[in-house]
């Protein structure tokens, strides 16, 4: 891990001492000598650099803005290769990515990201966290990308590591056609695990009558009882019978084979065009389209952090993903004054889980010749649909009317805009199902285990939907040698989620072994399940407490923000938010029909301490300092820039909950904290920003934090055989750091020829959580913060040829281990070891209208891999998992 550590810091050394030589190169850049063109001849003007332009098209907001921000344009993202924002927000500094979903920033988890689109506040599809999954936003409909480092009080206060406004395209100004088409694959995926479509379905409704009339509980005695109670003489063996319809009534074509073979594929289409109807008037409107099929095996090690050699399992596992996204923008624009948008976003995406794992745990041992085996198959669809009004208005160029300018002319500076916004989410998980087995290793029989809930079926249902909206204003003042601009605004949210899930337990005790044979598949075969001479039972419930809930969270928030420029060089900025936020939680057992539940929450809600239903409120602040000028270190322009705020991070209403469900991505249980709280937050910010001519950069950032009760992710106490992760706030916490990054131009004569670049950054921090381990079972009282990583690093070198033909780029990231989660009962945390990723991109442009594109990701075909030190202070590889190297051919048409 050392040895990874100096290399990683090798390489920044390196870069950084390549864009240091920028004031040289600047210099030199200066002092040469100009050609003068003679007056009334035309120079012709021909640009080359494709990401440069965009670099170059952005830069002029990030200089604008008084806070400190990182940007990405559509091109840049595009010429990386990446598909998904995800995988293109890893490019900036001091953001890594985790599960090829989840971006941290400067080191923090994703709980310490906030994710807007175009302003607006967007609920998460994803079940297990409180952030939007980036990798279901495609490239194709993104304009840029702002991440906000630094706070204003324009950004909601929920801001920890920094706040991603993903801004879609608007309709274009001219006519657009585009047509892509691509395929795929991946070097450990060629071939994988596969199961019936016919098994994706959701509660049957003769399930649901069931739990109805039998009152949450589905035994014998009781269907027997109760059909005796209407009067319809029911024998036991009919509510045998009964109760074997029920079980008859799964979707049980689970059966998981080995045979699954695909590529991977991408088409995508575009279409718009704007018309100019009449004097100043524009309306335009575009649709677009893009599907996308993937599949990846998973596979993994794991090992018990206690008996690492006795207790282990190895899991076959693979994903089928598939995805749809639909967009359509209309727009209209009266000259530079006024401007309306809607857009409607409509995007999909589905995840098909295969999943057989064979290992040994304290009831089946090596020694002994029995291996557990586990079957799971689940599939996960997501849906996100949007829509949004926009508004920009300006009274500017106005003819002054009844004379009003003559008092109020400052007012035609004022520029107003507004959003609506709504978003509903849709997360189904149609029968995801779960099956217990053993194989004799002597004798290679196979059978699933006689017991308790050897089988389960699980259907469960999210919908969140919500609304935002709001407006700000900006009116710029124009005093003897200053301009003092005033800013405000205001914006609120709320957001209602529904969270419902059933679980069916098949019951398999006393079965015989003739009975029991094989996988699933047979086991619950009609001829198997169809001979009431086979004691199958059935019951509800996973065993783990309740398992839904309802919650409603309100927003409401005030901002004003004075931005005082006192002249060319000094500019100051103050700003206060005022936020007012309301949340409300109930769980629900489905399974009570007697409203005992509800009654033990009515009590838990007069408990002065209680988190279920709250209401808080209070004010942030921040303030920043830039000065601007030319000239230092060769630059064209340069600002330095200081800032303090004040923030929080609220846990998301699924952390609050006291429910127990499953994290897809590590297949763990996660339980729901009632009591864990916000984390406020102090940050100071210090940047210094180089922009050059030819479009290069160099910016350096220093940064601390200062969280109090941050929230951890750690393991509750239990066996290794049912770990279970909750939520928790420790006592105090902390992060300072630096980031590097820069973009410079490679002189023909140091490579050869015109058009190579490089570009990239480094963040080097530390963290620390102080933690009272008192009266908890956490290993640790002193650590850095969970998903911390000390080191993060990208780096990319670029090529543009100056004839606009070839564009290539070969992008390297690394970062540093990270604490996955908070160690107990005396063995260390658990950290995820650092990944080395080394991606090349090369596009082809034969015209003007037409690219080929060819990527490969992972060249070194790096893993996935865990570990922690056991409380023997013994190392230990708690989960290792493939990747593999990844490939992809792309064809684009556009006019």
């Amino acid at each position: 891990m050392e040895k990874i550590k100096r290399n990683s810091l090798s390489l920044a050394v390196g870069l950084a001492t390549a864009l240091a030589a920028k004031s040289a190169l600047a210099q030199e850049i200066n002092g040469a000598a100009i050609e003068v063109t003679p007056p009334g001849s035309i120079e012709e003007v021909v640009v080359t650099g494709r990401l440069k332009s965009v670099a170059a098209s952005i830069v002029d907001e990030r200089i604008d803005i008084p806070y400190s921000a990182d940007f990405l344009g559509f091109e840049a993202i595009s010429r990386a290769g990446d598909s998904t924002i995800a995988g293109a927000l890893r490019r900036l500094p001091g953001l890594t990515l985790i599960d090829s979903k989840f971006v941290y920033i400067r080191g923090l988890g994703e709980r310490y990201s906030s994710v807007t689109v175009n302003g607006a506040v967007v609920p998460s599809p994803d079940l297990a966290r409180s952030v939007i999954p980036l990798d279901l936003f495609p490239t194709s409909i993104v304009e840029s990308i702002k991440v906000q480092k630094a706070f204003g009080s324009s950004t909601p206060a929920n801001f920890g590591g920094g706040a991603i406004d993903i801004r879609t395209k608007s309709f274009p100004k001219a006519p657009l056609l585009s047509i892509s088409v691509g395929a795929g694959g991946n070097s450990v995926s060629s071939s994988g695990l596969q199961y019936s479509d016919s098994s994706i379905k959701p509660l049957p409704g003769a399930i649901a009558d069931g739990i109805a009339r039998y009152r949450g509980d589905i035994s014998q005695s009781n269907i027997f009882a109760t059909e005796n109670n209407a009067g319809n003489n029911t024998t036991a063996q009919q509510a045998e019978l009964i109760q074997r319809n029920l079980i008859l009534a799964l979707p049980r074509n689970v059966a998981i084979e080995k045979d699954l073979e695909s590529l991977d594929s991408d088409y995508k289409l575009a279409l718009g065009n704007a018309f100019d109807v009449g004097y100043q008037w524009l309306v335009g409107g575009s649709i677009s389209a893009s599907v996308s099929d993937q599949f990846r095996n998973k596979d993994q090690v794991k090992r018990e952090i206690g008996n690492p050699e006795s207790r282990f399992s190895e899991v076959e596992r693979t994903a089928e993903e598939h995805r749809e996204t639909y967009s359509a923008t209309f727009g209209v624009e009266y000259g530079n004054t006024h401007a309306l948008g809607l857009s409607y976003f409509d995007i999909q995406h589905d995840v098909k889980d295969a999943f057989i794992s064979r290992g040994f745990d304290q009831n089946n041992s090596q020694a002994d010749g029995d291996q557990v085996v586990r079957y799971q198959t689940r599939a996960e669809e997501r849906q996100l649909q949007m829509y949004q009004l926009t508004g920009k208005h300006s009274l500017e160029g106005l003819e002054p009317v009844y004379n009003w300018t003559d008092q109020l002319g400052f007012l035609e500076s004022l520029r107003v805009s507004w959003f609506y916004s709504d978003a509903e989410v849709t997360t189904d998980v149609p029968n995801q199902s779960n099956y217990n087995g053993t194989t004799d290793l002597g004798t290679g029989f196979t059978q699933i285990s006689p017991a308790p809930a050897a089988g389960q079926h699980t259907f469960l249902e999210l919908n969140d939907d919500e609304e935002s909206w709001g407006g700000d204003f900006e009116l710029p003042l124009f005093l003897d040698s200053s301009e003092l601009t005033v800013r405000g605004g205001y914006a609120a949210s709320e957001k209602l989620r529904e969270y419902y899930q059933y679980t069916f337990n098949v019951n398999t005790t006393g079965l015989s072994s003739s009975v029991l044979s094989g996988g699933p598949g047979r086991v619950m075969s009609d001829p198997i399940l169809g001979d009431l001479d086979n004691n199958f039972s059935a019951s509800l419930g996973s065993n783990f407490g309740t398992e839904s809930y309802v919650a409603v969270r309100k927003l409401n928030a005030y901002f004003g923000e004075l931005d005082w420029r006192l002249n060319e060089y000094w500019r100051i900025t103050l700003g206060s938010r005022w936020e007012e936020y309301k949340q409300a939680l109930l769980t629900v057992d489905l399974l009570d029909f007697t409203g005992a539940s509800v009654q033990a929450q009515a009590q838990a809600l007069a408990d002065p301490n209680q988190r279920f239903a709250f209401v808080e409120d209070d004010w942030y602040h921040s303030a920043a300092l830039t000065y601007a000028d030319q000239g230092m270190f060769g630059a064209e322009e340069y600002q330095l820039r200081a800032s303090f705020a004040q923030t929080t991070v609220r846990p998301d209403l699924r952390e609050t909950a006291q429910v127990v469900y499953i994290d897809p991505e590590i297949n763990q249980r996660v339980r729901g904290n009632p009591f864990v709280e916000k984390s406020d937050i102090d940050h100071v910010d210090l940047r210094a920003e180089f922009f050059y001519e030819n479009g290069d950069n160099f910016t350096v950032s220093l940064f601390y934090k200062d969280i109090k009760a941050p929230i951890e992710t750690v393991r509750q106490p239990g066996s290794d055989d049912n770990v279970v992760l909750t939520y928790q706030n420790v006592d105090s916490g902390s992060i300072v750091g630096v980031e590097v990054e820069g973009l410079l131009t490679l002189p023909a004569d140091m490579v050869g020829v015109d058009g190579f670049f490089i570009s990239g950054n480094i963040a080097l921090s530390d963290s620390d959580v102080e933690i009272d381990t008192t009266n908890n079972v956490l290993t640790n009282d002193s650590r850095r913060l969970t998903g911390h990583s000390e080191y993060v690093m990208n780096a990319q070198l670029g090529f543009d040829s100056p004839d606009g033909v070839h564009s290539a780029s070969l992008i390297y990231n690394v970062f540093g281990d990270r604490i996955y989660f908070a160690g107990v009962a005396g063995n260390d945390d658990a950290f995820e070891l650092p990944f080395h990723s080394l991606d090349l991109t090369y596009t082809f442009y034969p015209t003007d209208t037409l690219s080929f594109s060819v990527k490969v990701q992972n060249i070194l075909e790096e893993e996935r891999e865990f570990e922690q030190d056991n409380a023997s202070g013994r190392n230990v590889a708690i989960i290792e998992q493939e990747v593999g190297r990844s490939w992809g051919l792309s064809a684009k048409w556009s006019y």
